[in-house]
């Protein structure tokens, strides 16, 4: 009489799965993603230029209008209620209505500001510079064309924020700005502020 044979109860080896290619860039974090390339970077020369590059071209070109149109949306989209909700009586003080739209100001402006000054740190100052120029036009045409009530509140914020971001694109040229370049587009696209800026600049030059 034939014996059965028993059935191995060894079970086979079952590898772990290695996540593809696709799942693991897209697990990355925004830091990780920089510390790999700072490696590669430093690992090869060429590489390191190919990254400039690609980093270059998928940061496009930078629309001077284009940027005017935005900060002038998120100036005018500013609600006065904010300033109400922000001021007055509070833990640490009391807080004046204008002061909270000056912030409000600043705040919006604060995404534009960063954008130009990645581009400095790139390395890219035309780029910068355009930036730059965009974020003083939509200045601008908030305080020629803007009638919203918050604007009532920040009645002297224009003025006060042009010329912070003027000084901010003199940064850019680490302080030997070519400044006739600045002073032929605000004739063009901003001449009530031409005198402002005549102003401003002679004072930064004492």
């Amino acid at each position: 009489m034939k014996k059965k044979l028993r059935k191995s109860t060894v079970k086979p080896v079952v590898k772990p799965k290695i996540p593809s290619r696709s799942r693991i860039l897209e697990s990355l974090t925004g830091s990780d993603a920089l510390s790999i390339l700072e490696i590669l970077a430093d690992r090869d020369a060429g590489l390191a230029r190919e990254i400039d590059a690609v980093a270059g071209d998928l940061l496009g070109e930078v629309d001077v209008a284009g940027v005017a149109a935005n900060v002038m949306d998120e100036l005018v989209s500013l609600d006065v209620d904010d300033i109400f909700d922000k001021s007055g009586a509070r833990r640490d003080g009391y807080v004046d209505p204008g002061d909270a739209a000056f912030q409000m100001f600043e705040e919006a402006l604060a995404p534009f500001l960063q954008d130009m000054a990645r581009y400095r740190t790139l390395g890219l100052p035309e780029r910068a510079t355009a930036c730059c120029l965009g974020i003083l036009q939509g200045i601008y045409d908030f305080d020629e064309e803007s009638s919203t009530q918050y604007k009532e509140w920040a009645v002297d914020a224009p003025a006060e924020f042009f010329g912070q971001v003027a000084d901010a694109w003199a940064n850019i040229y680490h302080g030997k700005p070519p400044l006739s370049k600045l002073e032929s587009f605000v004739k063009e696209h901003c001449p009530r502020y031409v005198a402002l800026l005549a102003q401003h600049l002679r004072f930064r030059t004492r």
